[in-house]
């Protein structure tokens, strides 16, 4: 019984979870339908798009001072700000498409609060998937020039 109270503790320790004043940032959220599109919004816009190509460079001075190189940190803090506050480039979804038009249900306003890791997380499988729908899309034999069959319905892949 000793034992696996001293295992629930380190885990809570190791989650944050033991400090009721932790910082909100760190508290889990679930993804939810709107998170993914504001999330693309954020890293296409002007102010991040150039640091959205560089992830994977080399990392500055700075950022290894900073002691924020590592998972480029620094990056996914700024997208995390932008993120939870209100502006236009959240609300400027493009939804010309014909599949993407049936996403009016979805409550673009509501902000949820994601930490760092879990927005990188996010991206990682919205970049993976991607790039299996496009290989789905340039494989030999496949006669159809519509993107959105080889995503799986999955829109947000779309989206990107």
């Amino acid at each position: 019984m000793l034992e696996k109270l001293v295992s629930v503790y380190k885990l809570k320790e190791w989650y944050g979870r033991l400090n009721d004043d932790s910082d909100l940032f760190l508290t889990l959220t679930r993804k939810e339908p709107q998170c993914p599109y504001r999330l693309l919004n954020i890293q296409f816009s002007d102010m991040f798009c150039e640091g959205l190509a560089q992830l994977g460079n080399v990392a500055e001075w700075f950022n290894l001072d900073t002691g924020k190189a590592s998972n480029n940190q620094l990056f996914w803090e700024g997208v995390q700000e932008a993120l939870t506050s209100p502006s236009e480039l959240i609300y400027n979804l493009h939804f010309d498409d014909e599949v993407l038009s049936e996403l009016h249900h979805i409550n673009f306003k509501r902000i949820l609060l994601h930490g760092w890791k879990k927005l990188r997380t996010m991206w990682k499988n919205l970049k993976g998937e991607y790039k299996a729908a496009l290989g789905r899309y340039r494989m030999s034999g496949t006669h159809s020039s519509n993107f959105f069959d080889f995503c799986h319905g999955q829109r947000d892949v779309y989206y990107l």
